[in-house]
């Protein structure tokens, strides 16, 4: 502990010097960096956005890479506040809510939900800082100025796990002139509110000031017939403070602290069919009474457990300071240091029954602390960034399991099963980035990527448990070297149209198994890394006068030991699968015909299989080896059509009022959730329908809108398996229903 806060000190020591160096110097150049970022937000739409997926800020028109960008002000406007409702804006980015965690997949490929200490394969940032639990994005989204989600092998730029790809959050920054806004919305299907604004504006003349907070009530949508509440409803609150230092020209440094809590009361934890044994019968009999029907997919359940309500609770906080310094002669310095610390706990009942069976009890706190410091220099047309990572966190889980027999379960699994796993890591990478012009629109990129990570753990299970668990106590350690690299031609054949073709490849580390009650009899405690290889070719074009905006990308990535965990209605055997492919095609367009109307979309076709597995057992399939080829299977997560289809009309109704309307259509195809192809764990295509209409007053900054987010009241799930101690029956995680909410705001 005392090297970790010495390393602390150090980091934010180094952190702070190019700021003191600058100041005590003369370094003259343009406003950048921190600053900068002011600039950024204002861009216009379409592929006029300015993103910064490349280290080097670009229009998206520019960018060769497969990039799609959420604007705040879309965010805000639809009242998108949790990460999973950012796939119907982007093709082939799949989100999921799991017991206690995020699973987050890109064209097929991520990890799953399943190992409690998975990283992601796609890497999550927030203003520059990688966040290595996925539990960070149950946080509610706040004052954002946008999120960039790039698709495909990501190792060489954005560094550590981000072989699927990245999502980048970019938070609204402080500004020079005084600004704010505040708004309120109530929702009536599930009788749920929220509340937030910010003030942002100067100081004194060189310090400007941010403050922006949250908070609000998402009321429950799945009624329990046991306890008669509305399960899963949702508190949540963010603040956040930013100070921008801007001492001379060509030199900011920008702190933000922010703080974030979520607590979910009850689940959303329902049944896809029950079966046929002993257990189900009972819970069939104890149903019956209230209508029976709790085995098709709805928005009820019946459950209730002496643990209590089920929960999830989870609190973030977070602090990044960004500096940046023009040291002269087109070179900028640029340093991010990071420090995040979250804790959270969940309850879930797993049989999702009145009958006291299995519950399930797991608590984490995790501290990371990060640095990066890179250096960009333009020398003619060759534009240079070279830079240094280095990222530590410790983890400290618990796992229980609480196992119960009425009389009625098997005798074997009576007792309590408590997993603690305690992790520690750190790494370090440097890399280098470059592109040349080396004729009239043609340009070629390049960039390489050296990591060193070390990761110790100690997994136990404690004695007194289950008899068919043994105790263990394992320690391990792993230590890797991995280089990533990628290259790309892009040739821009005017100012409106751009052709490129890449190569990128990605990997992330190894690790342990978190959370196996088998490992005492396996000793399979550790997985290898994986390693991803792409390839990808696209277009992007715009309209004159902005028309329209047109992107198509093609793609095809071989991944070797992807990192997977699949339940077998006990525990969740983690391992890797030894090949896999994923190819596809993702288009994505806006036509603007006249200036108050315009429509778009984007639809994405996924092709992602395994090509060599051995994996668990297939569903009613005999099994004599106590594996199965999985190889031609598609991956889970991974259906194989995903569309939205958008119209939106923006007319004056007076001098002073504006009305705009906006439709959106978005669909899923089927959808697998486990490796074992049990048809209960594999969801129907689905169609989901959202709207705004809304009047404004842009003289006196004000608007009304109505939104509805799925008005079909489309049932669809998150995650499914099969549920211990209930053979045949299989639990789902339901996605919300139906929302309405009126939402006013002033901007000022």
């Amino acid at each position: 502990m005392k090297l970790f806060w010495n390393r602390r000190m150090g980091l934010l020591l180094g952190a702070a010097l190019p700021l003191v160096a600058g100041y005590a110097g003369t370094a003259v150049a343009q406003d950048t960096g921190a600053g900068e970022t002011t600039a950024q937000q204002t861009a216009a739409t379409g592929n006029d956005i300015i993103v910064t997926a490349t280290r080097r800020p670009q229009t998206l028109l520019d960018v060769p890479l497969s990039v799609a960008v959420v604007s705040g002000d879309s965010l805000a406007k639809m009242g998108t506040r949790q990460f999973n409702d950012l796939q119907g804006s982007v093709p082939n980015l799949q989100i999921d809510q799991t017991n206690g965690n995020f699973v987050i997949n890109m064209r097929g490929l991520g990890s799953g939900g399943g190992n409690l200490a998975f990283e992601q394969s796609v890497g999550f940032f927030v203003d520059g800082v990688y966040s290595g639990r996925s539990r960070s994005l149950q946080t509610a989204m706040m004052d954002v100025a946008r999120v960039e989600v790039v698709r495909g092998p990501q190792g060489a730029l954005f560094g550590k796990n981000t072989d699927a790809g990245a999502i980048s959050v970019i938070t609204a920054a402080p500004t020079r002139d005084f600004e704010g806004r505040v708004s309120a919305g109530y929702e009536f299907e599930n009788q749920g509110w929220n509340a937030e604004g910010y003030l942002s504006g100067p100081i004194t003349d060189s310090l400007s000031a941010r403050l922006s907070a949250q908070g609000g009530h998402a009321g429950g949508y799945m009624y329990n017939r046991a306890t008669k509440t509305d399960d899963n409803s949702n508190d949540y609150l963010g603040l956040r403070g930013q100070l921008l230092f801007e001492p001379m020209k060509g030199m900011s440094a920008k702190l933000k602290v922010e703080y974030g809590k979520n607590n979910y009361n009850g689940n959303n934890l329902a049944y896809n069919g029950l079966g046929t044994s002993v257990v189900a019968n009972a819970i069939r009999a104890i149903d019956a009474p209230y209508g029976g029907a709790i085995e098709t997919p709805s928005f009820t359940r019946i459950q209730s457990s002496p643990y209590g309500r089920g929960f999830s609770r989870t609190e973030n906080w977070n602090v990044t300071l960004t500096t940046d310094t023009d040291l002269g002669g087109g070179v900028k310095l640029t340093t991010i240091t990071g420090y995040q610390h979250i804790k959270a706990r969940t309850n879930t009942d797993i049989d999702v029954s009145p009958l006291t069976l299995v519950d399930n009890l797991h608590t984490e706190s995790t501290t990371q602390l990060s640095e990066e410091a890179r250096v960009s220099a333009s020398i003619g047309k060759l534009s240079l960034i070279a830079g240094l990572q280095y990222y530590y966190a410790q983890s400290h889980i618990v796992q229980g399991v609480y196992w119960n027999n009425p009389g009625i379960a098997l005798p074997l699994f009576v007792g309590n099963s408590i997993l603690p796993f305690d992790q520690k890591s750190e790494s370090i990478s440097p890399f280098l980035a470059g592109n040349l012009e080396i004729l009239p629109g043609l340009t070629i990129d390049g960039s390489v990527r050296y990591s060193d990570e070390t990761k110790q753990a100690r997994m136990q299970q404690l004695p007194g448990g289950p008899s068919a668990f043994l105790a263990y106590d394992i320690r391990g350690r792993r230590h890797e070297k991995l280089w990533d690299y990628s290259g790309k031609v892009s040739y821009k054949f005017n100012q409106r149209g751009q052709v490129y073709v890449s190569y990128a490849t990605g990997s992330k580390g190894g690790g342990f198994v978190a959370n196996d009650t088998q490992l005492g009899r396996t000793g399979k405690y550790q997985f290898d890394p994986e390693r991803a290889r792409s390839w990808e070719a696209g277009l992007k074009l715009r309209g004159e006068g902005g028309l329209y905006d047109l992107n198509l990308a093609v793609f095809n990535t071989n991944f070797d030991n992807l990192q997977v965990s699949s339940f077998n209605g006990v525990n969740f055997v983690t391992g890797n699968a030894a090949k896999v492919r994923s190819r596809g095609v993702e288009l994505e367009g806006d036509l603007r015909p006249v200036s108050f109307f315009s429509v778009g979309g984007n639809v994405a076709l996924l092709d992602a299989k395994y090509q060599s597995y051995l994996g668990p057992c297939i569903y009613n399939a005999s099994c004599p080896l106590g594996y199965s080829d999985l190889s031609g299977y598609r991956l889970t997560r991974a259906p194989k059509w995903k569309w939205t289809a958008y119209a939106q009309v923006d007319t004056p109704l007076s001098d002073a009022l504006q009305f705009s309307a906006r439709g959106q259509v978005n669909y899923t195809g089927l959808t697998n959730y486990q490796d074992t192809q049990n048809p209960a764990t594999m969801m129907p295509a689905y169609t989901t329908v959202d709207a705004r209409v809304a009047v404004t007053n842009k003289a006196q900054g004000w608007d009304v809108a109505l939104i509805g987010r799925n008005l079909t009241n489309t049932i669809s799930w998150s995650q499914a398996f099969g549920l211990p101690e209930i053979a045949g029956a299989t639990g789902i995680f339901i996605n919300p229903g139906r929302t309405i909410t009126l939402q006013v705001s002033k901007n000022f």
